[in-house]
């Protein structure tokens, strides 16, 4: 059944004329919502879209086309899974063990939990990120403010499966992370992973205060002399509305910001999500908003994403791009922890 809100679309089609999908390719979001309304198919475009958010800013009645997305995709397969699969068939396996390492024991009510840094890195070579930087960056960073959080080592948030129509997969995730933060005994989460904060923030029922680290950087007191621009993640503005706590945490300690041409609501996604259609297309996105960030004149690219990071990082260290960007591409916790080793 057609969700509810997609049923008020009239196809005005403002939706496709702000999909940056459409930039590159013929993905349609009306397209999608006629074709399942009128006809009940599905479409290939509910497998191309970026989920980034842009189109429900821009419609008229208000048609919650990111859930209209999630629930087309539930069961169905998608068109093409990034990086041969191996996340998704590690969140599918992490969902059938039982049970999630202990937390220490510690009377801090923060717990931290990093996301999947220490699988990226496993995997992920090529893009020359030392993704496991971030969770050693947040936790020097916390304890800077005084914070001094116990470490969350639940499984996977499934936020991948959940937007690659695995809810099944996401269902044994999340319940298994309810049960484990729920015993626990923290009231307040801390991550540095858009993804994890957008999906335990609105996807979960946890009864606790769930916070990004961003949101905590402002008070570290550094006297950061550089400038830097900063991109946008889509879960983390679009589809949580955190625009000013990133920028804050930058320019509250030193770091002259300078915006790229489409920032905040209307930033650029960077072209991959939950980590499908990695592909020509999408490179011509990140492209795009490579050269949006090269055009600022900043010598560093600043963000929250573990994806957005993975994905300008590989740009930037292809043979064909290799020369074009001659900027830094690092998360907001690494830039500021190196600034306040640098400052010691």
């Amino acid at each position: 059944m057609l969700n509810s809100k997609a049923q008020s679309c009239y196809q005005c089609g403002k939706c496709t004329s702000i999909c940056p999908m459409r930039r590159v390719s013929k993905t349609s979001p009306r397209n999608s919502i006629y074709n399942s309304n009128i006809y009940g198919l599905e479409t290939k475009d509910i497998w191309t879209c970026l989920t980034c958010g842009l189109c429900p800013q821009e419609c008229p009645q208000q048609v919650d086309f990111l859930s209209f997305i999630k629930q087309e995709r539930e069961g169905k397969t998608p068109l093409d899974i990034a990086h041969l699969g191996v996340f998704t068939e590690l969140a599918e396996l992490s969902s059938r063990l039982n049970g999630n390492t202990k937390m220490e024991k510690t009377d801090s009510k923060y717990g931290f939990f990093p996301g999947c840094v220490d699988s990226l890195s496993l995997f992920l070579h090529d893009v020359k990120t030392d993704f496991g930087e971030i969770t050693t960056s947040s936790l020097k960073l916390l304890d800077k403010i005084g914070i001094k959080p116990r470490m969350v080592q639940m499984k996977c948030c499934g936020h991948d499966m959940l937007w690659q129509g695995k809810k099944d997969v996401f269902d044994r995730l999340k319940n298994d992370n309810t049960k484990y933060l729920k015993e626990s005994g923290i009231d307040t989460l801390i991550t540095s992973c858009a993804e994890c904060y957008r999906t335990l923030s609105k996807d979960y029922d946890l009864g606790i205060k769930v916070v990004h680290i961003s949101e905590l950087m402002d008070k570290l007191g550094l006297k950061i002399n550089s400038e830097v621009t900063y991109h946008d993640p889509c879960r983390l503005g679009r589809h949580m509305g955190v625009y000013d706590a990133p920028r804050r945490a930058l320019t509250a300690n030193g770091a002259k910001l300078k915006e790229m041409e489409h920032s905040k609501e209307n930033a650029l996604c960077c072209g991959v999500s939950s980590f499908m259609n990695c592909n020509e297309q999408t490179k011509a996105l990140r492209i795009a908003r490579m050269d949006e960030a090269a055009a600022t004149g900043a010598k560093t690219l600043i963000t929250t994403c573990s994806k957005c990071l993975a994905h300008f990082n590989c740009l930037k260290n292809e043979k064909d791009t290799a020369k074009k960007y001659d900027l830094d591409v690092v998360d907001l916790t690494v830039f500021l922890a190196r600034q306040l080793e640098a400052g010691k």
